[in-house]
């Protein structure tokens, strides 16, 4: 009995010294943000900018407006964007031959804004041209299910980087997990050399993505009538990094195995304050061309399955 009454009064003094804290955060100031990816496309392009929250902050991001912006590339070609909207800085091509858009060339990004010059530069390298997208059979999750992939040869020749990128039904799939970035034919990290040949099928049939249904029942990745389109952009080596990077730190899972993992970091970025580097800033500047295709699922395409035995 004794000690009962003694465990009730230690668990007492316990909870009784339980203070509530309300720690001060450390705020920081804004960083800017420079999300500037743009590609040979004959169609519009945007160069975003805005600033950066404190961890907590769940207001909107503030967007940057009244910035200059140019890009040119060594040729001379200036391509001037202009602001459209709060933060979305656009370039219209007036015709096919004033793309952005000469694999080999370099082009610099110049950005004027509240006594700040930022300053980047990217290479359009080669892309890999796209094939063929063909839908397949499968039997999971049930028999009759539809998967995809794309083929493409990859080029010859060590150090090619590539982001892929797929609409379904005109929908990007664009959750971190639909982040397929590689080098070459389908290495995903730095010091593997996979050259060459067609892409692997870890990458070419990354664009099939599974979902679940309100029951948390899995779906056939594709039905009757869907479409899919994909493109291949090429990036800088420097450009894999950062969504590999970017990758790494949307899908960490928490909990105790975190305390054992790399802190959480900013990106890296090759973009800079020119007239004073000592002032942070993040985002990145990459210029891609891009090869894309697309497919229909429909009576065609179902014939072609049959005929050719296509599946997984």
């Amino acid at each position: 009995m004794k000690k009962i009454i003694l465990f009730i009064l230690i668990a007492f003094v316990i909870i009784s010294c339980e203070d509530i804290i309300f720690p001060e955060l450390v705020t920081n100031d804004p960083i800017i943000v420079v999300d500037a990816w743009i590609n040979d496309k004959n169609e519009k392009q945007t160069i975003f900018l805005s600033t950066t929250q404190d961890y907590l902050d769940s207001s909107s991001v503030e967007l940057i407006t009244g910035a200059n912006i140019i890009v040119e590339d060594d040729n001379g070609n200036t391509f001037e964007f202009i602001e459209e909207t709060d933060g979305n800085y656009v370039w219209y091509p007036n015709s096919q031959d004033t793309i952005i858009g000469i694999v080999g060339t370099n082009y610099n990004l110049k950005i004027e804004y509240e006594n700040k010059v930022i300053e980047a530069s990217s290479t359009m390298n080669r892309t890999s041209t796209i094939d063929s997208i063909n839908f397949v059979e499968g039997e999971f999750p049930d028999v009759g299910s539809y998967y995809a992939e794309f083929w493409s040869q990859e080029n010859i020749g060590l150090g090619d980087a590539y982001w892929v990128k797929a609409w379904k039904n005109g929908e990007l799939l664009a959750s971190s997990k639909e982040i397929i970035a590689c080098i070459d034919a389908g290495a995903t990290s730095m010091g593997i050399e996979v050259d060459g040949g067609t892409f692997i099928p870890p990458i070419r049939r990354s664009i099939t993505q599974f979902e679940k249904d309100d029951n948390d029942d899995f779906l056939s990745p594709f039905k009757f009538g869907d479409s899919l389109y994909v493109e291949i952009h090429s990036i800088t080596l420097e450009a894999f990094y950062f969504l590999y990077m970017a990758k790494i730190q949307i899908n960490r899972r928490g909990g105790f195995s975190e305390l054992f993992s790399v802190s959480l970091a900013n990106l890296p970025t090759n973009i800079v304050i020119a007239n004073n580097t000592n002032i942070p800033i993040l985002g990145f500047f990459c210029v891609s061309s891009v090869s894309g295709k697309g497919n229909i699922l429909d009576e065609d395409e179902l014939n072609r399955i049959e005929k050719a035995k296509r599946k997984w």
